[in-house]
């Protein structure tokens, strides 16, 4: 009988032992998820913040080209306009 209370005795210990056990490793569990999350959305968030750089620098890029485009079309000068005017006539 004694035998059996000291087996009794020692499953219990075990027992709490593993609960224990479990508790701490789904601490563990939690902290990890919860590190990931925390790192998912600050991913995100670079995400977004250089997709948003990345338009304003496309938008940008797309009005320096077209400036630049308005500067290679010569505009004719009106004393030009007026001599190529003349050189028809004749």
């Amino acid at each position: 009988m004694a035998s059996l209370f000291t087996q009794e005795i020692h499953l219990s210990k075990r027992h709490e032992e593993i609960v224990s056990q479990r508790l701490m490793l789904l601490q563990k569990m939690k902290n990890k998820f919860g590190d990931e999350n925390t790192e998912r959305a600050s991913l995100l968030q670079a995400t977004e913040t250089a997709s948003r750089r990345n338009l304003r620098l496309l938008q940008d890029i797309d009005a320096a080209e077209e400036a630049f485009q308005t500067k290679l079309i010569p505009h004719p000068q009106p004393s030009m306009l007026s001599l190529e005017g003349n050189k028809k006539k004749q």
